[in-house]
């Protein structure tokens, strides 16, 4: 009996090892299709992740090229704003000349009014005197 399960063992354990060589190479076929269904869905997840991130910095960089259209139509407004400040300024300062001009011209003209009366008093009080002075006097013989 013993040659007998030695054969009968033997005959079993060539028929697992004879099966277990067939299904060896769907085994590794499977794992390896399984194995490559996972990587595809990490990469599938990555791919997703970045387009999700270009969006958003595509989204970020319209906001921020809208903000900068905007800014230099603002930058532009201001200067022509600038411009008609600086001109206003420029005729003011002019008119402000002028008139400063205008008004020293005109005292000018106050001071030297001034300096004519000024003598015709001291005229007129030089003639009161003479005339006072005349009376004052005794009659001449």
């Amino acid at each position: 009996m013993n040659t007998t399960t030695n054969i009968a063992e033997n005959v079993l354990l060539l028929a697992v090892a004879r099966v277990s060589m067939a299904l060896a190479l769907p085994t590794i076929g499977l794992i390896a299709f399984f194995g490559s269904q996972w990587l595809d869905g990490r990469f599938d997840a990555q791919a997703n992740h970045v387009s999700q991130r270009i969006d958003t910095v595509t989204v970020t960089a319209a906001r921020a090229n809208d903000s900068a259209v905007r800014a230099n139509e603002v930058a532009g407004k201001v200067n022509d704003r600038l411009i008609a400040v600086e001109t206003k300024q420029v005729q003011d300062m002019a008119a402000n000349e002028r008139f400063q001009n205008g008004t020293l011209n005109r005292l000018d003209r106050v001071q030297d009014s001034i300096v004519g009366l000024s003598n015709a008093v001291a005229a007129l009080t030089a003639t009161l005197q003479a005339i006072a002075e005349d009376r004052n006097r005794p009659p001449a013989p």
